[in-house]
């Protein structure tokens, strides 16, 4: 799916060029975090391979609300959106594969 996208984009020469800074793949290992409760949200991403959990401390105990596949996408969008510090933090949970934008 995300290919897919990105193919799509790419069909137009003009919209690739604008696009193509912004679209970047990256590979991470296990227990890698994005983002850090409490952080503002800089970006969107949009998973290849592997898996992401969104998490929050309460009590000094980790507590998982959701878990994020491949073809999915995971952001703190209210954080990413509003300029705001978010209320979990985003980790990997295996050695994962990605698009950030």
């Amino acid at each position: 799916m995300i290919d897919k996208l990105i193919n799509t984009i790419k069909e137009d020469e003009k919209n690739w060029s604008r696009f193509q800074k912004v679209f970047v793949e990256r590979e991470i290992t296990s227990k890698t975090i994005l983002l850090q409760e409490g952080e503002i949200s800089k970006h969107i991403y949009l998973i290849k391979q592997g898996c992401l959990r969104e998490w929050f401390n309460k009590d000094g105990k980790d507590i998982t609300f959701q878990f994020f596949f491949e073809g999915q996408a995971i952001a703190s969008i209210d954080s990413f959106m509003n300029n705001k510090p978010n209320l979990f933090t985003i980790e990997s949970i295996e050695p994962s594969i990605f698009v950030v934008f």
